[in-house]
Formats: structure tokens, sequence, C-alpha cells
């Protein structure tokens, strides 16, 4: 190896360690008091109505805190993140369980806020509202995939059976149990979906359900058919869970600080129905640019294509406030006012530019309107920092504004988060789901009103076993298997019938309580389905697919877009994760939940007790 490689091997190891030491160090010096102070400092200069970055990192610094348990720091740095931005959620939270740790009664009014900031922030409305929108469908598809595994186990026995016994007549089968299966099972293993097997699950098992039976299923493949049907029009909002949305660039516009980059991409990208808002974005992110005339400009054009809106003009009042024109300020406010008279940062800074002017009397009167419209709570959605050096507010979207405009933009693109997450989970989209879904339950509606008098399929009043028309007696006055008619074949006293039809049915439980207790146990809530306990084998289900989702997902299923990674708190996996445990133990501790059935049907003369006795005796080898 000559010198000129070895030298230059040897500066990028040297590079590469060095390289490694900074990617472990110098996040640590960005994240330093002194580089977030510096950080506020340049936001706020460049007009920022919110801190979510600068509020992330304490609470980041929080957690690590909380870990080390430091718990008096770590509620000054979550009180820090929230005067950053009173939007960012967590915050509140992670200070209730703070607070409730030490049994303090300010965990009740911290755990309040976050809840009434949720219900006000777009951010946390949109991120609750998605994240809340797949867990629930994930959990459903769970639960109900249970409880048609439940079915499958109950009455596939039964049909392989019965078409056991089809094939073998017909066709003289030598293994027509074992066809039979294959039969049943080739339609799941052919096309692999969720709706394919719902419907031939249906199909197949709905003459032999009993009432209890057909409610639940009716209720899992209605309730499929409902979400596949309204996906296409749940996807309408999808562009809150779209980063590069227009709704969402113009959501992380309403409070950023002046972005040049954030502004090229917002006017690079098609308006879709929002021309008016795109144009207030642009003109938001050219006044705290300083750019006074490029921010008139815009704000007109958004006067131009709706009249309606009071936020641009109001905005545009501001422009001409901070340019010491009052006078074109005071107009702008009262062409807002004109629109919309409950505007309360527009009624505010109305009455600062009526003090401009020297009209105290009107300024009054407006600081008045303004309180009355609810300015307190406007003024407190701002970061301290910022709201303590403005004069006047600027006017931005509320939640209901952004809703708005992800309904007009999903008009105009369809991303398909809703349809996208049912086609990926259950392997077929939405709206051909919903069809084989409601075919197949049509059909089995429509079947059992002419199987049902045929009587296709019975249960055993004694062992419980369902058993067909072929194979089923009632001599005895009451439907029993061919199993349990041969043991009491020839019986005529009560006494012996029922001591006889008991051997029997305890035999059946014990040897049945074995088999199924190893195909039940795998995955909680299939035993009470299995044994027609619809709700509890519900309950069951739902809380194992309920802590599952949650511990897969850790928090979120879909984060925030921009969020720092922090560390996932460990309640978050050991809550979950107990869930899980429990849920498993209800399965396999759960007893033998059959329902024990009288086996007395008529009244026999007891002349016959004698030789009925003797009878039985000699079966029992007594």
């Amino acid at each position: 190896m000559s010198s000129l490689r070895r030298a230059l091997l040897a500066f990028c190891t040297l590079a590469l360690v060095s390289a490694a030491v900074l990617f472990v160090h110098v996040p640590a010096a960005w994240a330093s008091p002194e580089n977030v102070a510096r950080h506020v400092e340049q936001q706020l200069r460049a007009g920022a109505v919110s801190l979510p970055l600068d509020a992330e990192v304490e609470y980041a610094a929080a957690l690590e805190l909380i870990h080390h348990g430091d718990l008096t720091a770590a509620k000054k740095h979550l009180q820090t993140s929230i005067a950053l931005a009173p939007h960012f959620t967590d915050s509140y939270f992670t200070l209730a369980r703070l607070e409730a740790r030490r049994l303090s009664p300010d965990a009740i009014f911290w755990f309040v806020q976050g809840v009434v900031i949720t219900t006000r922030s777009f951010e946390a409305q949109s991120l609750f509202a998605a994240n809340a929108g797949v867990a629930i469908m994930l959990i459903f598809l769970i639960t109900s995939g249970i409880v048609w595994l439940a079915l499958v186990l109950r009455y596939f026995p039964f049909l392989a059976h019965r078409l056991g016994d089809w094939l073998k007549r017909r066709f003289n089968a030598s293994t027509p149990r074992a066809c039979a299966y294959l039969l049943l099972f080739a339609p799941f293993l052919i096309i692999p979906s969720y709706p394919i097997a719902v419907a031939l699950v249906l199909l197949v098992t709905w003459p032999f359900m009993q009432r209890r039976e057909r409610v639940l299923a009716f209720f899992s493949a209605g309730t499929f058919a409902t979400l596949a049907w309204f996906a296409p029009f749940i996807d309408r909002y999808s562009p809150i869970a779209d980063p590069a949305s227009l709704t969402a660039l113009i959501a992380q516009a309403n409070e950023s600080a002046a972005d040049p980059t954030l502004a090229a991409l917002i006017a690079a990208t098609p308006s879709r129905g929002l021309d008016a808002e795109q144009e207030t974005a642009l003109g938001l992110l050219a006044m705290r640019a300083g750019q006074q005339e490029q921010a008139v400009g815009y704000f007109l054009g958004a006067i131009e294509k709706n009249q309606k809106e009071s936020l641009p003009y109001v905005n545009l009042g501001n422009v001409y406030y901070l340019n010491g024109q009052y006078d074109k300020a005071l107009e702008g406010y009262r062409k807002a006012e004109q629109v919309n008279g409950a505007d309360a940062v527009g009624q505010y800074n109305l009455a600062q530019a009526y003090i401009k002017t020297l009209l105290m009397d009107e300024s009054s009167q407006a600081l008045k309107r303004s309180s009355q419209a609810g300015f307190d709570a406007i003024h407190d959605s701002f970061a301290e920092r910022a709201r303590d050096t403005w004069s006047i507010f600027p006017r931005i979207y509320g939640a209901e504004d952004f809703w708005r405009m992800a309904a007009t933009e999903g008009q105009h693109e369809h991303s398909g988060v809703m349809s996208a997450a049912l086609t990926s989970v259950t392997g077929i989209p939405p709206r051909a789901g919903f069809v084989i879904v409601v075919a197949a339950l049509l059909l089995s509606l429509i079947g059992s009103r002419f199987i049902k008098p045929i009587k296709l399929a019975f249960q055993c009043s004694n062992c419980g076993e369902i058993t067909c028309n072929n194979c089923c007696s009632d001599a005895h006055g009451t439907i029993l298997c061919k199993a349990c008619g041969k043991v009491v074949g020839g019986v005529t006293s009560d006494k012996v019938l029922e001591a006889l039809l008991r051997q029997r049915r305890q035999s059946v439980i014990v040897k049945r309580r074995k088999s199924i207790k190893w195909v039940t146990m795998w995955v909680p809530g299939v035993r009470h389905l299995f044994y027609g306990r619809m709700f509890s084998g519900t309950v069951v289900a739902t809380m194992f697919a309920a802590c599952l989702v949650s511990f897969l997902a850790t928090g979120y299923i879909l984060p925030r877009w921009s969020s720092l990674d922090y560390s996932t708190p460990l309640w978050q996996w050991i809550l979950p994760a107990l869930g899980i445990v429990l849920s498993y133990t209800i399965a396999v501790m759960s007893r033998q939940l059959y329902e024990m059935r009288s086996t007395r049907s008529v009244t026999r003369s007891r002349t016959a007790d004698n030789s009925d006795e003797s009878a039985a005796s000699a079966r029992t080898g007594r």
C-alpha cells in the first residue's frame, strides 16, 4: 500500500471517528439552555406566534429529569414548555401525572387543561382524530376476527361432518373428513382477505347459529360494512394526516416565524379550492418577514378571492398599523367589523387603532366587544413571550377553519388515508369489501327463511354437540345426538334414562374440555365465544385487541409530523403488556362454560323400572 493511500485511509478513519463523536455530543450541545434561548429570541423577532419545537426541547428535558427522579426541575421545564407552546398537550398531561404522584389536587387542574386544549387546538384535534380512527379500526378488526375464529371452531367440525357424509355417499371418498376440511378452508387460502373470510363464515354457518350468535355476527358484519362504506367520506379529511397537504402547510404557517422555505412550499402547492387561504398564509409569512408591500399584495389578493372572511382584513390593518399608517389600519379593521363583528382580535386591534387616532370612547366600546367575543382565551393561546411584546395581535386561523380547509382540499385531492389503511389490513378495497360482506349478509338472511323449516342442524339436549337430522334422535321426546341416543336405546325408566344421560354428558364434557382447552386458549375471548358467552367473550377480545394495539403503538400510531424523537415512557409499555397478560390469564384460567341441560322429557310408568335398571347395569358393567 502506497504512503498516499495510507494517509488517505488514516484521514478518512479520523473523519469517521470525529463524525461519530459529534453525532453523539453535538445534539446535546444544540439543546443547551443557551442555544434554546437564542433560538427563541430569533423566532420571536421573526414573528412566531407559538414555538412548538422549543417546547418539545423543554418537554424532552423534562422527561429526562423525570427518568432521573428530579421532579421539581422537570416541573419547571414542563411549565416553560407550556409558556412556549400553549397548544402542546403532552406537557399538560405529564404535569397532571407528576402532580398525581404527589397526590396533589393540581393534577385535576392540569388534566382538565389538557383536555380543554385538545378540544381547541387543531394540531391536537387532528392528531387525536387520526390516531383514534386508525386505532378503533384496528381494535374492531382484531375483535371481530376473534368472533369469526370462534364461529369457525364451533361449527366447522359439524360442517365437515355433513360434507364428509355427502362426499362419501356421492363420490365414495376414502378420506371424506379430510376432503371436507380441504374444501372448507380452500377459499381462505386462495383469496386470503378479511371480507372474503367473513362472507364465507356467514354463508356456511348462519343457518346453524343460535340467536345470540346471529346478533353478534350481524353486528360485526354490519359494522365492517358501515366502516367500508363511509371510508371514502372519511378520506375527505385525509389532508390532516398528510404533512405535504396545503392544509398542513397553512397550519404550519399559521403560527410559525417568517420562513422563506415554507412560503415557497405554500406558493408551489396547488390551491385545490383554497385560493384565499393560500394568499392569506403567504401574507402572514411576508408580514412577519417585514416585507410590507408583498404582505399587502397577498392580503388584497385574499380579499379579492373571498370577501366574506374577516381574517385578511384584520391582518391588512395590522400591516398598516405596524407601518404607522393608523388611518388605513382603522379602515381595514372597520371592514373586518362589517364582515364579522364578533371577531375578538379584530375588535381588540380596532380599539388600539382608535387610541392612536384619539377616539377614546370608540376604543372603550371596541374593547368591551372584544372581551365579550372571547379575546382572553385567544390571548392565552399565544406564546407567553410573544404576546408580552405585541400592542396588536395577529389574526390567525382557528381549528374549525382548518377542518373546513381539509374537507375542501380533500374534495380535490383524494389521498385516501382510511381507504388505504383498510385495503392494507383487509386485503380488498373498502367498497369491494362492502359489497362482498353485505351480499353475504343478505344471502344469509334470505336463505335462513327457507333453510330454517328444513331443520338441518340441532344441538343435542344432553351433551350439547351439534348434530344433523340424519344423526339425531327424538325417540325420547327430546333431541339427542347419535351417541346419546345409542346410550339410552331401549330404556323406558325416567330415573335410569337420566342417570345414563348424566354419565354420558359428564364423559363428553371431560373429553371436550381437554380438546377445546388447547384449541381456544391461544387467542383471548375465543373460549367464551365458543361456549356461547357472547358478551363476556366480546369484552375479553376487545380488551386484548386494545392492549395489543396500544402496546405496538406505544402512544401514537401516527406520530406528530415534526416532533422530536424522545424515548417512550416506560408505563406506556408496561400497562398494555399487563393488559395482554390479563387477557391471556382470563382465557387460560376460565372454566368450562357449558350449560348443563335437563334431560327429563316424558313421564313414563314405573312398572318398567326394574327391567331398565338391569339393562343399565349391563351397560355400565355393574
